[in-house]
Order: structure tokens, then sequence, then C-alpha cells
């Protein structure tokens, strides 16, 4: 049963452009980002908004199952950034706003580990999951999944973060108050991008980054191996900076396996 119930009408009351809505919430279904992106691809509207209790095929970066209960968060929601800009920015201009959202909600501070996890003392909060339509070299739509652990969440065996939750934080507020703070945050770094570029998410970004200075592993997803090296931050395109025995580097896409000091 379901205490923390999220009302979609009341949500999109409150919501503001550009994720404003429509809103659906359902009690179980496969994958919030399958049912928005059917809603995309059928032209659903940019600030479209869906939201579960439960998924059962629920998943993460490169395929990983991303487990939920109901007291958790599990939405996906359209963008369709056109000829706007580039679209490189868009998965950490959406960590960045689930970060701003929730830092407020929390004792502890929020930050972030390229490209796109949300942690609190070391420990993931949130993941982000955004999948991309393209056509002639432009978006046509966006769908970013969002997942967010509201209360404790037991160990994950062989994760490279264990899980942290908003309960133990010190969030008491509704599951409704989590989904209004972080939408509205990705919709002002989303706004700000749309009107003046890339710039404010690269130093929004900045000032939550965990991961500068440290001595970082990077798995790259183009399967040539893990690079080793001290984090020197994201340039303007979003690539995460590696310093390495060579000179530095920029990777476009990759993951963080292991995180020195």
């Amino acid at each position: 049963m379901i205490v923390d119930r999220v009302d979609p009408q009341a949500l999109e009351a409150a919501l503001s452009p550009p994720l404003a809505g429509p809103v659906e919430w359902h009690s179980e279904v496969g994958s919030t980002n399958d049912l928005a992106a059917a809603l995309a691809r059928s032209g659903s509207p940019e600030g479209t908004v869906v939201g579960a209790d439960h998924q059962t095929a629920g998943r993460g970066r490169r395929g990983r199952d991303w487990q939920d209960g109901g007291s958790d968060i599990a939405m996906s929601f359209i963008l369709r950034p056109g000829r706007s800009r580039a679209a490189s920015l868009l998965p950490l201009l959406v960590a960045l706003g689930v970060a701003e959202g929730l830092a407020g909600l929390v004792e502890d501070r929020v930050e972030l580990i390229w490209p796109n996890d949300v942690v609190t003392g070391g420990r993931k909060l949130s993941g982000i999951l955004c999948e991309l339509a393209w056509q002639a070299g432009v978006a046509q739509w966006v769908v970013a999944g969002v997942g967010i652990n509201v209360g404790p969440v037991p160990p994950v065996p062989d994760a490279r973060w264990q899980p942290a939750s908003l309960r133990e934080g010190g969030f008491m507020g509704s599951r409704q108050d989590v989904v209004r703070a972080v939408l509205g945050a990705i919709g002002r770094y989303y706004s700000m991008w749309q009107a003046v570029g890339g710039a404010g998410v690269v130093s929004g970004f900045a000032s939550r980054d965990a991961l500068k200075g440290r001595t970082i592993e990077v798995d790259l997803d183009d399967g040539s191996g893990l690079v080793s090296g001290e984090a020197a931050g994201i340039d303007p395109q979003g690539r995460l900076r590696v310093l390495t025995s060579e000179g530095e580097r920029q990777f476009a896409a990759g993951e963080v396996v292991r995180v020195g000091h």
C-alpha cells in the first residue's frame, strides 16, 4: 500500500513551464522512459511527465536494472530542444537540476559525479538516464528518466556507489514536494540553456563537482578500456577532462568506476 501518493492533477497545477505537464502517474509500469518515449513519438508536448510508484523494467546507464520501491521516485519527462542548442550538455543539465532541487531537502552537501550521478556523502541519491531521438543531426526529442531514493535503500552488492536516501538525510516531506522541487530546478536550467547557452550549466556543474582534483579511473563507452588520471572538471561541451601521464584528455562518454584522493 502506497501512503505517500503523488496526485498528478495537484502536481500539474503546481508546476511551471517548461516542465509543466501534462502529468500522468501510475501505480506500476514497465519503464517510465519507455512510456514517455512512446508519448514523444506520438507527438506529446515538451514538459510531459510520466511517473510511477513501481517499475518492473526500470533501467539505468549501460542497461543496468533500476530497482525502486513505493517510497521512491521514478519519473521521466519529455524535452524538445530542436535546433536551439547542441544536446551534449543535456544529461549534465538534468543532473545539475536534480542536485539543485534536492540540495534544499537534505542536510549534507549534494554533489555530482560525471556524467550524471547525484551523490551525498559519497553515496548515490539519484540516477539519470537520457535517451535522445536524432534526425539529420538534430535532437527531435529527449526523454530524461530520473530515479530518486526517498526511503532507505538496502546495500547493493558490487555497486560503484552505495545508495543514500532523502529520509536518511533528514527530509520529512512528501514525494510530491520532491518532484516539484526537482522539475522546477531542471526547468530553470533548461530555460537558461535555451536562451543563452551552456555556460551556466558548466559553471553550475563545476560548483557541485565531486571529482575535480581527485584521482579517478574512467571506463570508456567505446570499449577501449580504462583511463586513469586526475579529474580536471568539464569543458564547455560537457566532456570530462582528465590529466593523464600523457597529458590532458577529454571524454564525451564513459563511466567513472573508481575515485581516489
